[in-house]
């Protein structure tokens, strides 16, 4: 009994190794965003703590059936098919990489499919709602016209909230209208434009708000809080939030939601979707193309007014 007590121990040890070792080479080979490798490590965790208690066996023993009951079980559990459809996608990457160390001989992911993600269309807000929010960002107190701000460059840019937060001052290029993304998702570093009323804006708040925010102190990044340092991402959502109720907006402020609206009203006035996919700084056209749907209709309506055949009366 204590041998195999010895044996159970090992095997979950080493399978601790495994993933950690994976999650390092996502990390720093493969250079995943700090919220991947977050979301890979759950995943894992999730399977490993199943494999356990569920199949009673380690990561090296996996089979299809394994994986194919562990997705059931997602599945009874009530998850959705976009979560499930990740998990399985994290442990088709792990096994691949066990893999290429020699630890497995076959690749028990083989062959099996994500659950199908039903497409929904990305949830924007109007140029309405955008004007109201912008407007409502330019009263109140210094922390209510910072969140204005950073509201505005979101909005004008395209940017991350990640992105944006982790803004130094080095990286503002005003005088050009340019900021430069030192890492975006992937660590990728790009240039976008910001129209000239956002770089109006973002030099009234340097000049203006933040020095009142930091009361004689110093820090390099652009959007502070009173002790210098960047705003925590997750309260930025909680200040647009607040934002929005002042501003009688009743969608809700989600993640990606600024980006979204910002994409979408660029292609309603006629931007090409390639030129959205580089200021957006998607690696492949495919991830913008979640916006087709506003070309559709662009000229669906060019359509109507133009061709003689679809004019009334």
């Amino acid at each position: 009994m204590g041998d195999l007590s010895e044996s159970r121990l090992t095997a979950a040890i080493s399978d601790g190794r495994l993933a950690e070792d994976f999650l390092q080479d996502c990390a720093y080979r493969k250079r995943s965003s700090k919220n991947t490798v977050e979301s890979y490590k759950s995943d894992l965790k999730k399977f490993m703590d199943f494999m356990a208690v569920e199949r009673k066996t380690f990561l090296i023993r996996c089979s299809r059936e394994d994986i194919i009951a562990f997705i059931k079980s997602l599945e009874l559990a009530g998850e959705t098919n976009r979560t499930r459809s990740r998990r399985l996608s994290c442990l088709r990457m792990f096994f691949g990489f066990i893999k290429e160390k020699g630890r497995i001989a076959e690749l028990p992911t083989t062959g099996l499919r994500n659950p199908k993600i039903p497409k929904t269309l990305p949830k924007t807000l109007s140029r309405l709602e955008m004007k109201k929010l912008l407007e409502e960002g330019q009263k109140g107190d210094k922390y209510k016209r910072r969140t204005g701000v950073m509201l505005e460059v979101m909005y004008a840019t395209g940017m991350r909230v990640s992105e944006m937060v982790g803004l130094r001052l080095e990286h503002l290029l005003l005088d050009d209208g340019v900021i430069l993304i030192e890492k975006g998702k992937g660590s990728k570093g790009r240039t976008v434009l910001a129209p000239e009323i956002t770089v109006k804006h973002i030099v009234g708040y340097l000049d203006e708000i933040r020095p009142l925010i930091l009361e004689g102190g110093y820090s390099q990044w652009v959007f502070v809080s009173k002790a210098g340092n960047p705003i925590n991402r997750e309260y930025v959502w909680t200040l647009f939030k607040e934002l929005a109720k002042d501003a009688g907006i009743e969608k809700p402020m989600m993640p990606h939601l600024l980006r979204h609206t910002c994409a979408t009203h660029l292609l309603e006035n006629g931007c090409d979707l390639l030129t959205v996919q580089n200021l957006l700084g998607h690696s492949h056209l495919s991830t913008t193309e979640i916006y087709t749907h506003v070309l559709e209709e662009r000229k669906r309506k060019v359509f109507n007014i133009a061709h003689p055949r679809a004019r009334r009366g």
